[in-house]
């Protein structure tokens, strides 16, 4: 299954926006960032690319963090 990276992206700000609903700044950061990395990552935000490869970039950049972090 492919995703458009532009709608991808307008995703993990939505989730960004609802952790800071409720109050969860650390992980509204961490979704922020990953729209940032996926932003710099594809040339065209009107690309399509596999889920599997968006899901599998999520994880090193939220292993990154994690990192980072520790």
């Amino acid at each position: 299954m492919t995703v458009n990276v532009r709608i991808a992206i307008a995703s993990h700000l939505s989730d960004a926006q609802e952790y800071l609903e409720l109050g969860f700044r650390k992980n509204a950061s961490s979704e922020i960032n990953l729209a940032k990395a996926i932003l710099f990552k594809y040339v065209s935000t009107d690309m399509e690319v596999e889920e599997r490869e968006l899901n599998e970039f999520a994880h090193e950049v939220f292993n990154r963090q994690r990192q980072i972090s520790t």
